[in-house]
C-alpha cells in the first residue's frame, strides 16, 4: 500500500508541476509603457517641452502655432512673450510665497504695510528678471508649432530680489533687518534653488 500511495503522490506532484509550468508559459509578457514626451498630436518631443527644467535657472515654456503669413519670427516672438509671461507669474508667486512665509515665521504685526511691500517686491522682481530672460532652447514640431524654453539664471533672480527688497523695505528698518537675518541663514537661497526643481 505504501508503494501505491507513493506512486499516487508522485503522479500528483508531476501533474501539478506540469500544470504550473504550462500556466506560467501562457501568461502574456508585461507591456512596456511609453512615457516619453509627446505633443498633443502624438509626435515625440524633447523632454523639456513636457517638463521645463534647467540646472541653475528658473524656466518656463512658451509655444505658438504657425500664423497665416507663415512668419516664423512673429511666431517666435509670440512664443517668447508667452514664456516670459509664465516666467513672470512663476517668479512673482514664488517670491510672494517665500516672503509671506517669512512674515509668518517672524510674526510681524504690520499686515497691510507688509502685504503691500510683498506685492511691490514681487512686481519689481518679475520686471527686473524678465529683462535678463532669454530663449534657451527652440523646437518646431511637424505641424510647425514652435516651443521655446525661456529662462533666467537663478543668480540674476537672487540679485534682483536683494535689490527689490532693499528698495521696498528701506522705510521699515526693523522688518528689513529681520528679513536680512533670516536670509543670512540661507533659507531664501534654498527656496530659490527649489524653484529650479519645480
Amino acid at each position: 500500500m505504501n508503494k501505491n500511495m507513493l506512486k499516487i503522490v508522485g503522479l500528483s506532484l508531476a501533474a501539478t508541476l506540469l500544470m504550473v509550468g504550462c500556466a506560467s508559459s501562457s501568461v502574456a509578457p508585461e507591456e512596456k509603457v511609453d512615457d516619453r514626451c509627446r505633443t498633443a498630436s502624438g509626435q515625440l518631443a524633447p523632454e523639456w517641452t513636457c517638463n521645463p527644467y534647467m540646472e541653475g535657472a528658473i524656466v518656463a515654456l512658451g509655444q505658438a502655432k504657425p500664423n497665416a503669413g507663415n512668419d516664423r519670427s512673429f511666431q517666435r516672438a509670440e512664443a517668447m512673450a508667452e514664456g516670459r509671461d509664465t516666467l513672470a507669474q512663476q517668479i512673482s508667486i514664488k517670491v510672494s510665497n517665500m516672503i509671506k512665509s517669512y512674515k509668518g515665521a517672524t510674526g510681524s504685526g504690520k499686515d497691510a504695510t507688509f502685504d503691500k511691500s510683498v506685492s511691490k517686491v514681487s512686481k519689481q522682481l518679475a520686471s527686473q528678471t524678465l529683462q535678463g530672460s532669454r530663449g534657451i532652447k527652440t523646437w518646431y514640431d511637424k505641424g510647425g508649432e514652435v516651443y521655446i524654453l525661456v529662462g533666467v539664471p537663478t543668480d540674476t533672480v537672487k540679485g534682483a530680489l536683494d535689490k527689490a527688497i532693499k528698495t521696498s523695505y528701506k522705510n521699515d528698518q526693523a522688518l528689513y533687518q529681520q528679513f536680512l537675518a533670516h536670509k543670512a541663514q540661507g533659507d531664501l537661497e534654498r527656496e530659490l534653488e527649489k524653484a529650479n526643481m519645480e
